[in-house]
């Protein structure tokens, strides 16, 4: 149960094409056997208002990688590195006029501490 939950500023939100990055990111962490590919949910969140430092020009996007399933610290560390490195090269594609800041946080959870309610019927 892989969640991305990415907050970006406007500018960059609208220059990159994130249901092609998740799809990728996705992918390459079910290549890597950190989990299936059907088991992630990511999505952005636009931020309307933002102030990167004390740049209103700057521009940012933070990912949140939430897991639930005990992963050792490097398999931890890999996941959150694919994340920043598909995210960054989709950034880096081409100039941008003002200067931006990628990061990713790591957040692992107990699965204890994760309550769901699922319409979808099992196949």
């Amino acid at each position: 149960m892989p969640h991305i939950s990415v907050e970006a500023t406007p500018r960059l939100a609208a220059a990159l094409d994130f249901p092609v990055l998740f799809l990728d990111i996705h992918r390459r962490m079910e290549a890597g056997g950190f989990a299936r590919a059907g088991d992630f949910k990511s999505r952005v969140l636009i931020a309307e208002a933002h102030l990167a430092g004390d740049d209103p020009d700057g521009e940012f996007l933070v990912a949140r990688l939430m897991t639930t399933n005990p992963r050792p610290t490097e398999a931890q560390h890999a996941m959150c590195a694919i994340v920043r490195d598909v995210l960054t090269a989709a950034i880096e594609t081409e100039p941008r006029p003002y200067w931006w800041q990628c990061c990713v946080l790591n957040e692992p959870f107990p699965r204890a501490d994760y309550f769901k309610t699922d319409s979808k019927k099992p196949r």
